[in-house]
């Protein structure tokens, strides 16, 4: 007996936004690209992204869908606007259903903290040419209790640096340990 699949669609639809912030990061991770960071740029203020938004939504808010927004850079913790920005959208737009950051996990926990009550992913990548590990590890712990699956999640995505195998069995052993959700990546270089 053959199936035949006449149609796929998703159960919801949304409108997916993934916004590189800029490129400025605190890391200068041999192996990232220079078109996804620099040491140097400077970071928008919160009038210049909140302007971007509205770009974003009075062009695509005739489609009547919920939004999905995905924070990228660069690092986006490292522009001191960025926790204002999704305040202000979750205080404004509540067809914004779903935010999500990536991040390298350098700032403080008390930062991703707060950061946990707005949004409904974080996910952290280990750098271990730059990332303190005990202090990486720390927040990635403190931040995947609070971020209690289905309503959050917490991810961390482990770059799998040839150089620092030992490391990445270390980080394995950590997250396993604390159940935390993670995959590894690799990467060239």
């Amino acid at each position: 007996m053959t199936s035949k699949i006449i149609k796929i669609e998703p159960i919801h639809q949304y409108f997916n936004v993934t916004w590189m912030l800029g490129s400025f990061c605190n890391y200068n991770c041999s192996y990232c690209p220079d078109e996804l960071h620099d040491t140097t740029s400077k970071p928008h203020d919160l009038a210049t992204m909140q302007t971007v938004w509205r770009n974003i939504y009075n062009k695509s808010k005739h489609l009547r869908l919920p939004y999905k927004i995905s924070f990228t850079g660069g690092e986006v913790t490292a522009n001191k606007q960025f926790l204002p920005l999704i305040e202000w959208l979750r205080s404004n737009y509540s067809e914004i259903t779903t935010i999500g950051i990536t991040t390298n996990g350098s700032a403080s926990a008390t930062y991703y903290l707060k950061l946990a009550k707005v949004v409904e992913y974080i996910s952290f990548s280990t750098h271990s040419e730059f990332m303190v590990e005990s202090d990486f590890f720390d927040k990635a712990i403190k931040i995947n209790e609070v971020m209690i699956r289905p309503e959050k999640s917490f991810h961390v995505n482990v770059m799998d640096e040839a150089w620092n195998k030992l490391g990445i069995e270390r980080y394995k052993l950590i997250l396993r340990e604390h159940n935390i959700s993670n995959s590894i990546n690799k990467i060239d270089g």
